[in-house]
């Protein structure tokens, strides 16, 4: 059953990282790795700061591999493909270019504290925070948007890109109706806030790649 959804345009920011992508743990997990020592007396800036300066005193090949190996899971990549990976991560976007998408969430999280620890010597991120309003005619709409699916939100998006936009390039048909299993790795974190009856803010994070041609003139409206 469709809907009819009003979607208003709030904001759209770049960011190099992502919120919750590398937090005040990681990095203490990060110096246990990298053999830094006593961490006990940092604080939590010293440890970020501290983490930054273990990352960028290796080889970049090896930084990159050890931020694989603590982010992906275990039987994500092989052996082979992690170390061709943490060779190619100094030049290539692989948040963009990997072969396997589902893979692409983690390449971008890697990537981005790569960038931030080696003062800019990566790929530079480019992540977006976009945030709409989405109202629904109904309550059974509504009650879609409390924890949206990708596919939805890509549907209800996808009206404000132009034609030439990768969304409907490489996804046409799957914007259309039915199954849009890809929609998941297109989109890297979702929230929704209640925002009145009807509505909600939605906050949706990925990268330009999927984001940039978001471009709505103003408030429109979507049947999906």
């Amino acid at each position: 059953m469709q809907h009819t959804f009003t979607i208003t345009p709030v904001s759209s920011e770049p960011l190099l990282m992502l919120p919750g992508d590398w937090t005040t743990d990681d990095y203490r997990k990060l110096l246990e790795l990298t053999e830094y020592g006593d961490t006990s007396d940092l604080s939590d800036k010293e440890l970020k700061d501290m983490a930054y300066l273990s990352l960028a005193d290796l080889e970049k090949p090896e930084a990159a591999e050890l931020l694989m190996k603590y982010v992906f899971p275990e039987d994500a990549l092989t052996e082979g493909q992690r170390q061709q990976s943490s060779h190619e991560m100094d030049t290539e976007r692989l948040w963009e270019e990997y072969a396997e998408p589902a893979q692409h969430r983690n390449f971008f999280r890697v990537g981005s504290l790569l960038y931030a620890a080696y003062n800019g010597g990566h790929p530079k991120p480019d992540g977006r925070e976009v945030v709409i309003t989405v109202t629904a005619k109904d309550e059974e709409g509504a009650a879609l948007l409390k924890a949206p699916k990708a596919a939805l939100l890509l549907r209800l998006m996808a009206p404000a890109m132009n034609d030439h936009a990768l969304l409907h390039r490489l996804y046409e048909e799957e914007l259309k109706a039915g199954e849009f299993a890809a929609a998941k790795n297109l989109l890297y974190q979702i929230k929704s806030e209640a925002d009145g009856e009807h509505s909600y803010r939605i906050t949706i994070y990925s990268t330009d790649y999927w984001l940039e041609d978001f471009a709505p003139v103003g408030e429109y409206e979507v049947i999906a």
